[in-house]
């Protein structure tokens, strides 16, 4: 009886420590997914919260490798948000610990860091020396693993740069490596298949293609690119099943894969339509650069969250199974028992997970769906100008129109002022997303509103249609000043006195400074147009509905609501004023 007793004792002590030791592990993974969801979001305070804990936590487990990527993470938050000196401080910070604690794994961090600190950058030369450091110490130190991270980097840049050897040596590299995860060989996989379709060697493309759609079927790479199976249809001359498989590509890619096959079946004029649309859409692609450096990063770190939180679900159910199996040793009854109610509770949770899923999904789809249609309204905008700057760019180049000079001068005339209007775009969209990346603005300039106020309306005079008149009006003393952001305010006062002069025929243009409540007010009043009503309520928004799609508008008035956001003011359309339109702003004089 000792003995049986002895033994139950045992058990209940190895059912209690078990979930003790697998909580401390599911709470480490926990903190792992909680900071990959964070990197891509602007929540700086609550992002250095949890990768400090996460820090704490593994190294009171030992557990090295999730320290000093969690440390790393703080420098790449840190470079995704263009904090780059910061960024690279944590770097040298990481460095140089590393070297203190005589850790291999955290002198590899450092080095993988501060390569994808300049990729960040876009210094890509600096990246790619940065990666292949990276990569060769990861060989000496850690010879029987994979490190198709830094490789796949490198294939990346070699692809940005356009430069097809180097791609291909980092592929093969990539496939040579020890325990190359799936992922990795996918990757490397799709990069060769690009090679051999451009070769037109249907028989390595073949293979390729057969091996990539194994791996289709393992945890590590759930789908295949698009167009790697219009290729493989292409060089087997499926081409209506090409083209149909078309429509699942980008824009891009579309237009340059049905441009190859209205080549391969003669169709040469619609080969060439095709094409040309090809670039027309590259060259506005272009523009966003930066935006799919930083955005790969996201992608990538999001593919390590659902990992990580698909391993949280596994260790739940492991913590079940044991749970249940050393149940048993205490009594059949209370098992049968833990096992209905414990899978009943266990349907509840998944069915509440998977609803979470369906929400997490559906957000996801529709951020993508949005970002595409940004894409597209920018591509469609930059288009409208674009279009009439390459006619007639031809048709003054070509000998075989017959141009008077005044017709000349009026075609020289348009494209100037097509070209005008896509530099205006261009700044504009800068001006917006650098205003609206910033979380707050140096206060570091005594400002005279009387001053500022009679200089922007006497330099921007001239500007005047004939037969507007502009003015100033104040009720302020000169010597009245606030602290605040000159360049700002500057910008802010320029947009809208510009506003007031596109839309002014005939009139008045009045800047009026006061006083209200602590704050200073400044108002744009002018006899033009006006908005109309049914526009006043989305007068700020960047862009504007058109049936079912979205147009913009410009984007003079969303960067004036971003500078004021900043300056801890705020900013309306007076809806009282029917002569034209009136546009005032607050700005405190304490903050």
């Amino acid at each position: 009886m000792k003995r049986l007793i002895n033994h139950l004792l045992l058990t209940v002590f190895c059912l209690t420590s078990l979930p003790v030791m697998a909580s401390e592990s599911t709470e480490l993974t926990k903190l792992q997914a909680e900071m990959l969801r964070l990197i891509s979001t602007d929540e700086i305070e609550q992002f250095m919260k949890v990768t400090e804990q996460l820090k704490e936590e593994s190294k009171k487990q030992g557990a090295e490798r999730i320290f000093y990527k969690a440390w790393g993470n703080q420098a790449i938050f840190e470079a995704t948000h263009q904090n780059y000196a910061k960024a690279e401080e944590i770097a040298s910070m990481i460095e140089q610990y590393a070297i203190d604690q005589n850790s291999f794994w955290g002198s590899y961090i450092a080095l993988h860091t501060k390569a994808n600190i300049s990729l960040q950058r876009q210094d890509y030369q600096a990246a790619e020396d940065g990666f292949q450091k990276a990569v060769a110490f990861f060989h000496k130190y850690f010879p029987n693993e994979s490190a198709g991270d830094d490789l796949q980097e490198l294939m990346k840049i070699a692809n940005h740069r356009k430069d097809q050897k180097a791609g291909l040596k980092y592929a093969r590299q990539i496939l040579a490596e020890p325990n190359v995860a799936p992922i990795h060989k996918g990757r490397a996989l799709f990069r060769i298949s690009q090679f051999a379709f451009n070769k037109n060697n249907k028989e390595l493309y073949d293979s390729i293609y057969n091996v990539l759609m194994e791996l289709k079927k393992t945890d590590g790479i759930g789908t295949v690119e698009p167009v790697v199976e219009v290729n493989y249809h292409i060089l087997n001359g499926n081409y209506d099943e090409a083209m149909r498989l078309c429509k699942d590509l980008s824009p891009d890619k579309q237009a340059e894969r049905m441009a190859v096959i209205y080549h391969r079946m003669g169709k040469d004029k619609e080969a060439y339509e095709q094409m040309v649309r090809f670039k027309k859409i590259n060259d506005s692609i272009v523009l966003v650069s930066h935006g799919n450096v930083v955005a790969s990063c996201y992608v990538q770190m999001n593919n390590e969250r659902m990992k990580l939180e698909q391993k949280l679900l596994e260790d739940e159910y492991g913590k079940l199974k044991r749970l249940l199996s050393y149940t048993v040793a205490i009594a059949i009854v209370i098992i049968f028992i833990l096992i209905i109610w414990q899978r009943h509770q266990r349907v509840k949770l998944l069915e509440k997970k998977l609803a979470e899923s369906d929400k997490s999904l559906q957000k996801a789809e529709e951020a993508f769906d949005m970002k595409n249609e940004f894409i597209t309204s920018i591509t469609n905008e930059l288009r409208q100008p674009l279009s009439p700057i390459a006619g007639f760019s031809d048709m003054l180049g070509s000998r075989e129109y017959d141009i008077s000079p005044d017709e000349r001068e009026q075609l020289s005339t348009i494209i100037k002022d097509n070209s005008k209007t896509i530099t205006k775009m261009i700044d504009e969209m800068s001006e917006l997303a650098y205003y609206e990346s910033k979380k707050s603005l140096p206060m570091n300039y005594l400002w005279s509103p009387n001053y500022l106020c009679r200089y922007m309306v006497d330099s921007l005079r001239p500007l005047c249609k004939e037969g507007v008149r502009m003015f100033f009006e104040t009720e302020l003393e000169d010597n009245y000043e606030i602290k605040t952001n000159e360049e700002a305010v500057k910008a802010l006062l320029s947009h809208l006195i510009h506003n007031a002069l596109q839309y002014t025929d005939k009139g008045v243009i009045t800047v009026k400074c006061s006083d209200f409540e602590n704050n200073v007010r400044v108002s744009v009043t002018d006899t033009g147009k006006g908005i109309p009503e049914e526009r006043r309520e989305h007068v700020f928004d960047t862009f504007r509905e058109m049936g079912d799609n979205q147009k913009l508008q410009g984007m003079g008035l969303s960067i004036c609501r971003a500078i004021v956001k900043l300056l801890g003011g705020k900013i309306w359309l007076d809806e009282s004023y029917t002569d034209g339109s009136r546009f005032i702003f607050d700005i405190p004089r304490n903050r």
